[in-house]
């Protein structure tokens, strides 16, 4: 965590905002970081990323996609090459994560996703 007293629980997409954050500093830790959000001990195999600590069903944004390819291109703009190994897997976690929000987040099926206390 990166405070405990602003922030003493975790929370999803915190972290994925943490991580960009993060990449200015250590590329290599913050890829870990947001990965370790779609490791198969912490993503459902449903594909459903937990929320927080005190509620894994509740939802969050979905804001671990937009992370992964922030830090993929901090990768390229650092001079590095371009770490594709990072942004399949990634990539491939995600889709499942996609159809886990199709499949039980849009139920009016408008494809508009609803839900968490941060709403969408």
């Amino acid at each position: 965590m990166p405070d405990k007293w602003e922030y003493p629980w975790f929370a999803s997409w915190d972290l994925s905002f943490h991580t960009v954050a993060l990449a200015l500093v250590d590329l290599k830790l913050a890829k870990e970081q947001l990965l370790l959000l779609l490791r198969h001990w912490f993503q459902h195999v449903n594909g459903q990323i937990p929320a927080y600590e005190w509620s894994f069903s509740d939802l969050n944004p979905p804001v671990q996609a937009w992370a992964l390819w922030k830090l993929y291109m901090q990768g390229i703009r650092d001079g590095g090459e371009a770490d594709y190994d990072f942004l399949l897997f990634g990539f491939l976690k995600l889709v499942e994560n996609f159809s886990w929000w199709v499949n039980k987040v849009d139920h009016l099926g408008n494809n508009v996703f609803e839900g968490g206390f941060l709403g969408l």
